[in-house]
């Protein structure tokens, strides 16, 4: 198993880390060029629209992918999955707000296309930041839910 993260403000980066320490497993960062958030925003509302990125190629046939809801897309998670290739995907999107069930079920629809199991896991940003160790529990229960 691998983890990968995206992650523009932290938190997703956070989640990763903290799971790779509950997993003994070294997260793998998808990279981009530096844009502004602005940038990020407008892309951010264009369903399927993807950016490049640059990550290590998976070596595993399961993955956990843990990144942020934006509006309705976020092109650089958009661009890795339509590069990666795997069996397993697990992913964990962090929410601040609204939208976030439509958002996954995007996300769920795309990954599908090419991935033969696709399972979601929504955490609110703010928990991860005040109820850590109560996410990291249940992340790590979920995962054994699902066979992990």
């Amino acid at each position: 198993m691998e983890i990968y993260y995206y992650s523009f403000t932290g938190i997703s980066k956070k989640l990763a880390e903290l799971l790779g320490e509950c997993l003994n497993l070294r997260p793998k960062e998808i990279k981009t060029s530096k844009k502004s958030y602005f940038f990020w925003l407008l892309l951010s509302f264009i369903p399927y629209l993807s950016f490049k990125a640059y990550f290590e190629k998976p070596s595993s046939s399961t993955l956990v992918l843990c990144f942020p809801k934006w509006t309705f897309n976020c092109p650089p998670i958009t661009y890795f999955l339509k590069k990666i290739s795997c069996e397993n995907l697990f992913m964990i999107i962090t929410f601040g707000g609204w939208g976030e069930k439509k958002y996954a079920k995007f996300y769920k629809k795309l990954a599908s296309q090419r991935i033969k199991r696709v399972e979601v896991f929504l955490v609110k940003r703010k928990r991860v930041l005040n109820e850590t160790s109560k996410v990291m529990e249940e992340i790590l229960s979920w995962l054994n839910r699902i066979g992990i």
